[in-house]
C-alpha cells in the first residue's frame, strides 16, 4: 500500500545542515582541512566563498 501525501506551498523544506565539528573530521577522512582563517565561519559562508 502506498501514502500519497499533497505538499503545500507554504510548507518550508529543510536543508541537512551539518554540524562545524564534524564537518571537520569527515575532510580529515578525506586528507583535506580548513585553512586557519576559515575559523568561526559557517558552512553556508564557505560555500559561497569556494563556490566555482
Amino acid at each position: 500500500m502506498t501514502t500519497k501525501t499533497a505538499k503545500t506551498s507554504n510548507q518550508q523544506k529543510t536543508k541537512f545542515l551539518p554540524d562545524m565539528d564534524n564537518f571537520k573530521v569527515s575532510l580529515s577522512y578525506e586528507g583535506l582541512t580548513l585553512k586557519t582563517n576559515s575559523e568561526g565561519k559557517s558552512i553556508a559562508e564557505l560555500k559561497r566563498k569556494y563556490a566555482r
